[in-house]
């Protein structure tokens, strides 16, 4: 599972940076402040507005993943410690 696991994170990395437009949607609210300033000049906050929108939806689900990666390899090393408490008491009774 552990040889799925990183090209699987990879993957998914790359495809966030390479079709960085079909991510950056944005609220209602968002989208129409970027359309209004886009018709006026060009620049201002309609320049960077998706790329916050994009870091603050990216960030909670990497955490996530963080989290979820450290308490699998937990869970695995209580269950490979309990293993070998079995075993030692099955060999001392």
């Amino acid at each position: 599972m552990k040889k799925y696991l990183i090209p699987f994170f990879i993957i998914i990395f790359l495809s966030l940076l390479l079709d960085y437009d079909s991510f950056a949607q944005g609220c209602s609210v968002c989208k129409g402040i970027v359309k209004s300033e886009l018709n006026a000049d060009g620049t201002g906050i309609s320049s960077t507005i998706n790329s916050g929108i994009l870091f603050l939806f990216s960030s909670t689900y990497i955490l996530i993943s963080i989290i979820g990666i450290f308490w699998y390899i937990r869970s695995k090393k209580t269950i490979a410690n309990q293993y070998k408490k079995e075993k030692i008491l099955s060999r001392v009774s």
